[in-house]
């Protein structure tokens, strides 16, 4: 199975936040041995940007997890023409939420995991928050 990790998804996680992040945990551990976890290249700038000016993580810190993440989750690649479908996807407001939902689409995903499911109420891929894709997964082998 493929999953498709929302940027919301990997902060929970790398910070830690609350209520979030025990179930968060269950869906990377999930991404170690029984799924497929799939990100965008700008969701490692993001949680980069994050780590480093929000917290005081170093630099070397930082670039580690990123090295972490991109160990565990395969990264979609972006090019120009995800870009201007997503730029002319008028079903999104939002263009960043539009941008991962072409990659997720692109990579032929199962599901997108977020907590913000209405940011992708347009989207064709089922959207579940990590404790509805828990529960699926239960009956998954």
């Amino acid at each position: 199975m493929k999953v498709f990790l929302d940027t919301n998804i990997l902060l929970d996680y790398l910070l830690k936040r609350q209520p979030f992040y025990d179930s968060t945990k269950k869906v990377f551990e999930m991404c170690l041995y029984k799924i497929d976890g799939y990100i965008t290249p700008h969701s490692l700038i993001d949680v980069f940007y994050i780590l480093s000016e929000k917290t005081d993580a170093s630099i070397e810190y930082c670039l580690e997890t990123i090295l972490k993440l991109r160990a565990v989750l395969y990264v979609i690649p972006e090019n120009d023409d995800r870009v201007f479908t997503a730029a002319r996807n008028t079903s999104f407001s939002d263009f960043e939420d539009s941008m991962q939902n072409e990659s997720a689409l692109y990579a032929g995903v199962d599901y997108i995991i977020t907590r913000n499911k209405k940011d992708f109420e347009k989207s064709a891929i089922p959207v579940v928050t990590t404790d509805e894709f828990i529960e699926l997964a239960k009956n998954l082998k």
